[in-house]
């Protein structure tokens, strides 16, 4: 008897690691993506990366990429004596420098919960609750609340939409099969370094049931990446190679500087009326 009793209970044993070990799996997912880089040149106008992976079969699968995100500067005008000028400036911190979302159905058809553990929503709330906004009041940081932080939240959102960093990408994700894909659009002013691509299985309860995040690397090359290491270290000669390159190229320097400013600079934190 007792024989048969540790028998039993080895059997269930077994049947409970395996049946634990085959819900993981079955809840699984994993990708790729192609390109594994992100190569950013002078002629860079933006790019694609192809992910495709596995998922529960019948799940809603949700691509999300981000970035961080550096302070920035914005400016607020109103009418003062009938003139219009700045009335107000503020710093956001805390936003992301990138904020994508792709979708194999409607964000709208999963349950808030689901969209919040994700941090995906189509209001970018997830954003607006995390960032923060100060000013400065003399010589002391001001915390700013309510409708007057709003105000510079939805306008560095509207920036970030106009650059296309912000997007929300509806029904762009093909699942097939327990298998997906999806093409992501990089917009030319994509920040520099480290991307996370999270990838979530969503089940028709609203369910999250898994998820996985991998990098994708944003990096400078060529004459981008010497000259921004070089603006960097040694701005005299930064500048000097800047109009050699210009007479070379025919440009005025000032068209040169500002072209290659735009590409060495993209992901530094920049002042912006609003």
């Amino acid at each position: 008897m007792k024989l048969f009793k540790k028998g039993a209970a080895l059997i269930c044993a077994l049947l409970l690691v395996f049946g634990f070990a085959g819900s993981a799996l079955a809840a699984g997912v994993d990708f790729s993506m192609t390109p594994g880089t992100v190569d950013v040149g002078m002629d860079f106008a933006g790019t694609q990366v192809k992910v495709t992976g596995t998922a529960p079969e019948g799940s809603n699968v949700i691509i999300k990429a981000t970035a961080p995100g550096h302070p920035q500067g914005l400016a607020r005008d109103g009418k003062v004596s009938g003139l219009w000028m700045t009335v107000e400036t503020a710093t956001v911190k805390g936003a992301p420098g990138m904020y994508q979302v792709w979708t194999s159905g409607s964000i709208n058809d999963i349950p808030a919960a689901a969209q919040k553990e994700m941090g995906v929503d189509p209001e970018f709330s997830a954003i607006m609750n995390t960032a923060e906004v100060t000013t400065k009041d003399g010589e002391k940081t001001v915390t700013l609340t309510g409708d007057r932080a709003e105000v510079y939240l939805k306008g560095l959102i509207d920036i970030y939409k106009e650059k296309g960093l912000y997007t929300i990408n509806e029904g762009t994700v093909q699942v097939n099969n327990g298998s997906f894909e999806a093409v992501l659009d990089i917009p030319a002013s994509v920040p520099r370094g480290e991307l996370s691509i999270s990838v979530y299985a969503v089940d028709q309860d609203g369910t999250v049931l898994a998820d996985i995040t991998k990098p994708l690397m944003v990096q400078d090359v060529g004459l981008v990446a010497t000259l921004g290491h070089m603006a960097h270290e040694n701005p005299v000669a930064y500048g000097i190679t800047a109009v050699v390159i210009a007479l070379a190229t025919g440009l005025t320097a000032a068209n040169l500087f500002k072209i290659i400013f735009a590409k060495i600079f993209k992901d530094e934190g920049v002042s912006a009326g609003h």
